[in-house]
């Protein structure tokens, strides 16, 4: 079978090779070219390739704002000639969240817990076996942080994305690593343009805020409420709007004129987790609340509730998405039994197989005199491998170091190591010989270790209690 070909104006050609996703506008092709993807865009009447090509002046606008250097979003490098669209780089090694977290392709975990959970039920255990092996919650809740803070420069920048869904977001392939960038970015416009914009409702079905299916325009809240369904969506197994009463309604439909998903989010139902009303409680047969704490189901309810649903500005913003996603992924525990993820707490026991695991426990305070000021905890469990305590221990939650860390710690069978301190701070043991630790310093866990640290840049003191709960 032929394969198309795309000219762009620089004469050079290129190979739609393989669809990769497609969305409201358009749709995404890998090329024969490594790390090149083409994006072409929909004529919505005629349901073609639109080639009326003064569109593609929109994508030169884009690609040169300056507000999105340093964001990871793919702009367009080079326009196309006959057809509307462009051509965007693509980091090696990644995948949308929707091929991330379906799990079709990995290796499915087997344990006793598992196993006893499929011979319960096939469907659900099976899809908690995919969960798992698709890097659990903990992936989960990392991507759609670093995810976050990408829309949240958007955002900042007095721009609205648009077009948010699985298919757009793309994460690094290896469960254990959390490397976000978004792609599918000609729908990017300043906010006070998109207020105006009456696109009929341009958007990837499912993940539509109710004000867009009314022709009200786009907004920042109506991104922030499209990210809340791709969330809740990807770490329950659960549509939050899908429930009994969205679907009974589908039943006595004969034709849609739309797609099926389309119809549970334009606001006419409670959300599945509604505490006021149980009437469209989700169908799905998840465990939701096991997936889900209290500061995230606050989020969850400000913006799915009906008051979120009606008054846009009542919703979850990005930064508050970001604070919340970063201090509940710093309390995931893996269980070494079942392999679930949780959220840990003092009883560190798994609420999934009862095991009870062994957890290290890092908690910040700022010294202020002779006051100390609570700042920040970090939770994981005692495993063979490393452990990275983040910078947000000591600074609090940034955006822009996500991925630096404090220090290391390596689980030994007498005690821990302590090593690659960040050398933005001078460590010191907390007691009466006050040693400054340097490289690689080992501690017996006959008690609770604290250290001191103290900034190098502004002075500022802290006190670090680490803890081994078993």
């Amino acid at each position: 079978m032929a394969k198309d070909i795309y000219v762009d104006t620089y004469g050079r050609s290129h190979v739609a090779s393989k669809e990769l996703s497609s969305g409201g506008q358009g749709i995404v092709y890998l090329t024969e070219e490594p790390n090149v993807l083409l994006k072409l865009e929909w004529n919505r009447i005629t349901q073609e390739i639109e080639k009326d090509t003064s569109n593609n002046d929109k994508f030169d606008d884009i690609r040169i704002l300056p507000m999105l250097e340093n964001t990871n979003i793919t702009l367009p490098q080079t326009i196309l000639r006959d057809v509307v669209g462009y051509t965007m780089k693509m980091l090696d090694g990644m995948v949308s969240f929707e091929e991330a977290f379906s799990g079709d392709d990995y290796e499915l975990p087997d344990n006793e817990w598992i196993n006893g959970m499929k011979e319960a039920n096939e469907y659900i255990g099976v899809r908690l076996q995919k969960y798992i092996a698709t890097g659990g919650m903990r992936k989960r809740l990392n991507a759609f942080l670093n995810a976050s803070c990408v829309l949240s420069k958007i955002h900042a920048s007095g721009l609205v994305y648009c077009d948010i869904s699985e298919k757009n977001m793309f994460v690094s392939a290896d469960p254990q690593i959390s490397h976000v960038w978004l792609i599918d970015c000609d729908n990017l416009s300043f906010m006070k343009e998109s207020m105006k914009k009456r696109d009929g409702g341009l958007h990837s079905p499912g993940y539509g805020a109710p004000e867009i299916y009314e022709d009200k325009g786009k907004t920042m809240y109506s991104d922030a409420f499209s990210f809340a369904i791709a969330l809740f969506w990807e770490l329950t197994m659960s549509h939050p709007f899908k429930g009994f009463a969205a679907l009974a309604m589908l039943d006595e439909l004969d034709m849609l004129d739309g797609p099926e998903e389309d119809y549970t989010c334009k606001g006419a139902f409670a959300w599945v987790c509604d505490e006021e009303d149980d009437s469209n409680r989700s169908s799905s047969g998840m465990p939701i609340e096991m997936f889900i704490n209290v500061s995230l189901f606050e989020k969850f309810q400000k913006t799915f509730s009906e008051n979120g649903r009606r008054n846009r500005q009542k919703r979850t913003t990005m930064p508050e998405w970001t604070y919340v996603l970063a201090k509940e992924l710093d309390h995931v525990v893996r269980c070494k039994c079942c392999q679930m993820d949780y959220y840990g707490d003092e009883s560190s026991v798994c609420p999934w197989c009862d095991a009870e695991n062994s957890v290290i426990k890092v908690t910040a305070y700022k010294v202020v005199g002779e006051k100390k000021k609570f700042k920040w905890d970090f939770l994981r469990e005692v495993s063979e491998g490393v452990i990275n305590v983040p910078l947000r221990v000591l600074e609090g939650f940034n955006s822009n170091h996500l991925d630096e860390k404090a220090f290391r710690i390596t689980c030994l069978e007498d005690g821990i190591e302590i090593g690659d301190l960040s050398n933005q701070y001078d460590f010191f043991v907390n007691d009466s010989m006050g040693k400054q630790i340097y490289g690689s310093t080992k501690f017996n866990f006959t008690n609770n270790i604290v250290l001191s640290a103290t900034d190098r840049r502004n002075g500022n003191a802290y006190l670090l209690e680490i803890e081994l709960k078993q």
